[in-house]
């Protein structure tokens, strides 16, 4: 596929409103902030008229209002006096939108980055939060960091589920499809793109949206069904998605549909045909309004007409789309400038190699044929031999992991049953001993007293012992809760008592269960966080959890003071560490030095 993607920025402009309820147009947002200066609860008061005139302001910056800066100059004389915690982050988030239109990358994400530090801290609820995740989302696709973009709106997915933003909900859902699809995140997944397009467009029906959220859902599928071969449910998407878009005047998704249309007649080399489409679809992206698509389209049609041979024309279309860069990049055009005159000089020198060329290939041509049949006969039977192993290996790691799976749930049921003995049992007897002992001591003489006061103590200290290994044998909470839920609720706990701070981040898909993995992935987690507590000295620690394929990834990391890696010592709890994973088939890898903290990098094997 061509690198430049055709993913859609328009529908960034209806995620960035702010939710105020059913006004229609800048005049019934704006009458909604009038409304709400009336109400006669002062919190109530504060936080609706910030809310809603920054849904008023982004409405007008959206549409690239003149006087945009004077309302956000407004704006922030409301948030300013506000004492609602949210006010700076709702003022952060409309300064982030106006300079996203405005195209400064830089200042965009500057400001959304601060709206999502100031909301993160004022929960709850969180469509907020989520709206600020997916705009800095969106700037660093833009800027081509695109891992850290898949996270960020992941993070914003999780938060606008939590607080039921349902507009942020179907962006995410399209941006995971667009992740799977499009080339430029060397991703290429259609099945994964997929099963993301269906997500968004049951939700679309589920909750009615509009055609222009339609017309973009159904850009997808009709782009992933032609990539799946399935031509005719392709074309039937096709056709919807561009009446669709035509009923809302949705004109990036007409543009987006007949490039990406095109862009597969490239990779098919009918170039010709690909030029008819994109010629047409042209209009629509200068329609758009967004310059973003409008240079996109000129890299394209230079694209074709280069693979067409026609350089005037592709120098043309290069001149225009270098023209709408960012200045910084003046020295890269000036050289691809020089490049394709040179190109066009050269062309007719360069048909006189090519035919000089040929005559001489001609003369090897046919060894080479029997040579490439015989590599390609003998690399056919490697390949065969190679799947026949990968066959029979994928087998017996199913197998292994089966015979696994099977001995942790014993293991567990063990602890579990353990646990009860020494809980419900072995305590119980231990406390029935305490009461003897109090029984005795009023009789006593003054020694013996002294030592029965002793001995007292020693059993209050084996009572919790017993306590103490009962729980670490099965700890409730994960059983009761989940491991994530122990998890948050152990870290929440942690804040209160401890002059380090843990932050718990999750990067797994909404349904996933670690199964029996939980207790000892909980185990392993709280052995970090005591050698943090033990020996980092630290301000901050994080945990994070995320799925890559087949395994679990654990990163646990501190602000500490560090350690030189070659003076580790296998201590005890390195040792319950390394041994736990042994168990599990796990891998971990450490990185420290002295002042600059420590993280630990575990991977897991899925299991169930």
């Amino acid at each position: 596929m061509n690198t430049i993607r055709v993913y859609l920025l328009p529908l960034v402009v209806l995620l960035v409103l702010p939710s105020v309820g059913g006004a229609q147009g800048w005049m019934g947002l704006y009458q909604n902030y009038q409304k709400s200066t009336q109400l006669q609860s002062p919190l109530e008061r504060d936080s609706q008229s910030v809310r809603t005139y920054a849904a008023y302001a982004v409405y007008r910056i959206n549409e690239r209002y003149e006087g945009a800066e004077l309302l956000l100059d407004t704006l922030t004389q409301l948030a300013t006096k506000s004492a609602w915690p949210k006010a700076h982050g709702i003022l952060m988030n409309a300064k982030g939108r106006y300079f996203d239109v405005q195209g400064n990358m830089d200042q965009a994400l500057k400001f959304y980055h601060e709206a999502v530090d100031t909301l993160r801290s004022a929960k709850p609820n969180y469509q907020d939060l989520s709206t600020s995740l997916i705009g800095a989302g969106f700037i660093l696709l833009h800027t081509g960091y695109h891992q850290e973009a898949l996270k960020t709106i992941q993070e914003g997915y999780q938060y606008a589920k939590q607080s039921g933003q349902l507009k942020n909900q179907l962006v995410a859902l399209d941006f995971f499809g667009d992740y799977y699809y499009y080339s430029a995140y060397r991703q290429e997944k259609f099945d994964s793109a997929l099963i993301y397009y269906v997500q968004a467009d049951s939700f679309i029906d589920t909750y009615n949206f509009d055609s222009y959220f339609r017309s973009d859902n159904d850009h997808g599928l009709a782009n992933v069904y032609l990539r799946l071969g399935q031509k005719e449910r392709s074309e039937l998407y096709f056709r919807q998605s561009l009446d669709e878009a035509e009923q809302s005047g949705n004109y990036g998704v007409i543009y987006a549909l007949f490039f990406d249309k095109a862009e597969i007649l490239d990779e098919e080399d009918r170039h010709q045909e690909s030029l008819q489409l994109k010629l047409e679809a042209y209009q629509y992206a200068v329609a758009s309004g967004w310059i973003e698509f409008v240079s996109r389209a000129d890299w394209q049609l230079y694209y074709t007409y280069k693979a067409l041979g026609d350089y005037e024309n592709a120098l043309n279309f290069y001149e225009q789309y270098i023209a709408a860069q960012d200045s910084m990049k003046k020295d890269q055009a000036s050289s691809r400038y020089a490049a394709l005159e040179a190109q066009l000089k050269s062309k007719e020198k360069e048909e006189e190699i090519t035919r000089l060329q040929n005559k001489n290939l001609q003369q090897t041509r046919d060894f080479f044929f029997w040579i490439i049949l015989l590599a390609g006969l003998l690399l056919g039977f490697i390949t065969f031999l190679n799947w026949r192993l990968r066959k029979k290996n994928k087998e017996l790691e199913q197998k292994n992991k089966e015979v696994l799976l099977a001995q942790l749930k014993g293991q567990n049921l063990e602890r579990k049953r353990m646990a009860v003995e020494l809980h419900d049992n072995l305590n119980t007897k231990i406390a029935a001993i305490r009461w003897q002992l109090e029984a005795v001591v009023p009789s006593v003489g003054e020694k013996a007293q002294g030592i029965l006061d002793k001995t007292l103590v020693l059993v209050d200290d084996v009572y919790e012992d017993v306590r103490l290994i009962s729980h670490n044998l099965m700890p409730e909470k994960v059983e009761a809760i989940g491991l994530i839920a122990a998890l948050q609720s152990l870290l929440t706990q942690l804040q209160q008592n401890n002059k380090t701070s843990f932050q718990l981040l999750v990067n797994t898909g909404p349904d996933f269960d670690f199964g029996s993995l939980s207790y000892h992935i909980y185990n392993i987690i709280m052995e970090m966080i005591n050698n943090i507590l033990k020996h980092a000295d630290a301000d901050k620690g994080w945990i994070s959890i995320s799925e890559d394929g087949d395994n679990i990834l654990l990163t646990v990391s501190d602000d500490g003071c560090g350690f030189e890696i070659g003076e580790m010592t296998n201590g005890y709890g390195i040792r319950n560490i390394t041994s736990r994973l042994e168990n599990i088939n796990g891998k971990w890898n450490i990185e420290s030095a002295p002042g600059k903290g420590t993280q630990f990098f575990i991977e897991i094997p899925k299991l169930d």
